[in-house]
């Protein structure tokens, strides 16, 4: 069981990217070096991991994430724990592999809300929306948040922490930081609240442009 990479398991918009960021960049209290880079509406996709995300979709082989991570060839001037992440949908096959892990959760009615967040992102990073794809990425994005809304839900486990989508996005952030701050030992001096605020900003305006979007095509 390894014990030096703590893995961030998620699914797509719900801010595995931000929130790998906001502790590497914590761990390291080094905001320059790891500012915080985000695309217009909230993507922080970038090099704020100790390992670069596995590169797999929620619906690739869990395995295979896993391998990536384990023989991942670490830089030598990253600190251990290592922070990394991917779209791993089985907690078992995570608890049964590394010792620690992170785990973002949602409830369903979180599901409306994610499903515009990932679009809002998806379109900040491909720029490629045309006002006609909305009635094919709503439905399609929705199905596969609500085909894994059973995967990530809160499991009591004191190897895991589970933090869930309301923390991230709606919750004070003294919420979140106080979660991280327990869990990783990181002191809660370290955690920028103006980077959790700056993202949740872009967030909302992806979110706001989706809303525009929908309600041009009624």
């Amino acid at each position: 069981m390894n014990a030096d990479i703590i893995p961030i398991s998620y699914m797509s918009g719900t801010g595995g990217n931000f929130l790998c960021h906001f502790i590497v960049s914590a761990k390291y209290n080094d905001f320059n070096k790891y500012m915080l880079k985000l695309s217009k509406y909230g993507n922080a996709h970038g090099k704020g991991a100790d390992i670069p995300i596995a590169p797999y979709a929620p619906y690739d082989s869990d395995e295979k994430k896993i391998d990536y991570l384990l023989s991942y060839d670490v830089e030598t001037y990253k600190i251990k724990p290592y922070y990394s992440l991917g779209h791993i949908v089985d907690l078992s096959l995570i608890t049964k592999n590394f010792k620690r892990s992170i785990r973002i959760t949602y409830d369903t009615d979180d599901i409306e809300l994610l499903t515009k967040t990932f679009i809002g992102k998806y379109v900040s990073d491909s720029k490629n929306l045309a006002r006609n794809k909305l009635s094919i990425f709503i439905p399609s994005t929705k199905f596969q948040l609500t085909k894994n809304s059973t995967n990530f839900v809160y499991e009591k486990n004191d190897n895991v922490l589970c933090i869930s989508w309301k923390n991230i996005y709606h919750d004070d952030p003294s919420i979140l930081i106080d979660m991280l701050h327990g869990f990783t030992n990181i002191p809660l001096a370290n955690f920028s609240v103006d980077q959790l605020l700056q993202w949740r900003d872009a967030t909302k305006l992806g979110i706001d442009m989706v809303n525009e979007c929908i309600e041009e095509e009624v």
